[in-house]
């Protein structure tokens, strides 16, 4: 990103994504802290990626299936170890060569921005398009979805930090782009088992209204579970104060009670930071529904206006006078 936080018109290269980018702490495991090697061998992402897999599977149930921006290959492991059809491909020869000996026949170095040679039954794009300049990424997401009706996405909206992250977007934009080429997001599937801003778009054909009423379906009982979650978190508070205050520093017992119920605080604000947020993204989905709703209506009423014009035109009643009785005579 450049200092304003605007996307860079110039994109990464593979040159960016050599042996010092994988073999040097540049990657962390996103939920276990901590820079680990980014290899199979890793009991951490090995076991990462195998859950991710098992997810896929279990949503989606995939027989082919492409990774775009694969790194070394571990989404295309562990989904081969699931019975999927699994490929892969990345800009970066060196992460492509560098894949276990088990993988690396799936994969092949090349452009996300690339026509994909077939079509699979499931796309992934994980944290790759941010590292893209804003043309080539429309050139990826054209790309993809020319070539599957399902897409699993994910592109941090706030990693500014990383020195290849030159294209971050809020995660509106990016369902915004998809929506373009006619793919949504399905509301009813978590995908923050990937990472919490995690997408799963299919390939719809909707009107306003039906968009409206899918959102709509979803976003009701969130609002609803959010509260009750965030009125349960509250009285925990307020239970915990109660047992801070009442108990004594020799009552073992209740130091347990209090630490337990610290703990479930912190599991229930975890809950309700996470809906937060898919209702967050629901409500920027809803809101582009709505404009994309009032632009239709106004080309309607623009067009009734016409339609008007043209029956009150003398040429209309000219036309109207001429054909009237010719339909008679057909008749």
């Amino acid at each position: 990103m450049s200092s304003e936080g605007k996307p860079r018109d110039v994109g990464t290269s593979a040159d960016d994504y050599d042996g010092a980018y994988y073999d040097c702490g540049g990657l962390q495991v996103g939920s276990h802290g901590g820079y680990v090697e980014y290899s199979w061998e890793t009991d951490e992402w090995r076991n990462f990626f195998l859950g991710i897999a098992e997810r896929i599977v279990a949503v989606a149930q995939p027989k082919s299936f492409l990774d775009v921006g694969c790194a070394r290959g571990l989404l295309v492991q562990a989904l081969a170890t699931k019975g999927v059809d699994a490929e892969g491909v990345d800009i970066s020869a060196h992460a492509v060569e560098s894949a276990h000996d088990d993988v690396k026949g799936r994969l092949r170095v090349g452009s996300a921005t690339e026509p994909h040679p077939k079509k699979y039954d499931m796309i992934s794009c994980i944290e790759t398009l941010e590292h893209m300049d804003p043309q080539s990424v429309q050139l990826a997401i054209d790309a993809m979805t020319s070539a599957t009706d399902k897409i699993l996405f994910s592109s941090t909206p706030r990693d500014f930090e990383e020195a290849t992250h030159i294209n971050v977007n809020p995660v509106g934009q990016w369902a915004a782009w998809f929506a373009e080429r006619g793919f949504y997001r399905r509301p009813d599937v978590d995908a923050t088992f990937l990472t919490p801003w995690a997408l799963y778009l299919e390939r719809a054909e909707h009107t306003p209204r039906s968009l409206v009423h899918m959102y709509e379906e979803q976003l009701a009982p969130m609002r609803e579970e959010v509260a009750v979650k965030r009125n349960a978190l509250l009285q925990a508070q307020r239970d915990a104060s109660e047992g801070l205050g009442g108990a004594g520093l020799g009552d073992r017992s209740l130091d347990d009670d209090v630490l337990l119920r610290r703990h479930a605080d912190l599991a229930a604000r975890d809950n309700v930071m996470g809906l937060e947020a898919q209702i967050v993204n629901l409500e920027n989905q809803l809101t582009e529904a709505r404009a994309r709703v009032k632009r239709l209506r106004e080309r309607a009423e623009v067009a009734e206006r016409e339609l008007v014009e043209v029956r009150q035109s003398r040429t209309w009643r000219v036309g109207r006078a001429v054909t009237g009785p010719l339909g008679r005579l057909k008749g």
